[in-house]
């Protein structure tokens, strides 16, 4: 059921952000790893978390160091994707961007703290549902209640990309014509003859 799973464009945008980066595992989506590989200065102050961009490509970001730890992390990827994807002050901005801007950092989080091709990785180890919250708890270390809610997002998407599927199957049937094998035959060959001579095929008619 896998395969029917579809990324948005924000995921992949993260899945190429990480590959780019030599980000692969989650041992590696930590504050760490990710702010030395995406040139990212992290100031720990006691002040609410915030991204910078002093200049372009020149990132900094300051987290409250107030927070517990599994926190700032969650901090750090939802102003990362401010840094990575957004641009211009907030304070000035209208409400409706500012809101905007602030529910894609909030899926980029969901997307970056537990990339899909990582979670798939796992799925030998956790046959069933049950079996996938907790594992995506220990593997990427965060909070029961953001797991429960990626693979609830995970089941909606290979649930729509199967139906999504079934009724191009259906579509597909219906318009299928209704030829004989050897009427087939002969219209392929046709077909040959007037590729050949650079014309437009039968197929290409709908007539196959």
């Amino acid at each position: 059921m896998v395969k029917h799973y579809r990324m948005t464009i924000l995921e992949e945008f993260i899945e190429h952000t990480y590959v780019s980066a030599g980000i692969t595992s989650p041992d590696q989506i930590n504050i760490d790893e990710l702010s030395t590989r995406l040139n990212v200065w992290v100031h720990y102050a006691e002040v609410g978390s915030r991204a910078l961009e002093a200049v372009s490509g020149m990132y900094s970001m300051f987290i409250d160091n107030r927070l517990p730890q599994d926190q700032q992390r969650l901090d750090f990827l939802h102003e990362l994707c401010h840094l990575l994807r957004h641009a211009g002050n907030q304070m000035t901005m209208p409400e409706s961007y500012t809101q905007m801007q602030e529910l894609e950092a909030e899926q980029f989080v969901l997307y970056a703290a537990m990339p899909a091709s990582m979670v798939f990785e796992l799925t030998p180890i956790m046959p069933t549902m049950a079996d996938a919250i907790p594992c995506l708890v220990e593997v990427f270390d965060v909070p029961p209640e953001l797991a429960v809610k990626r693979i609830e997002q995970i089941k909606r998407r290979i649930l729509d990309g199967y139906r999504q599927s079934k009724r191009c199957e259906l579509k597909n049937r219906i318009h299928e014509p209704a030829w004989s094998c050897e009427t087939k035959r002969i219209l392929q060959q046709l077909d040959s003859q007037l590729i050949a001579k650079g014309l437009p095929r039968y197929q290409d008619h709908g007539l196959l």
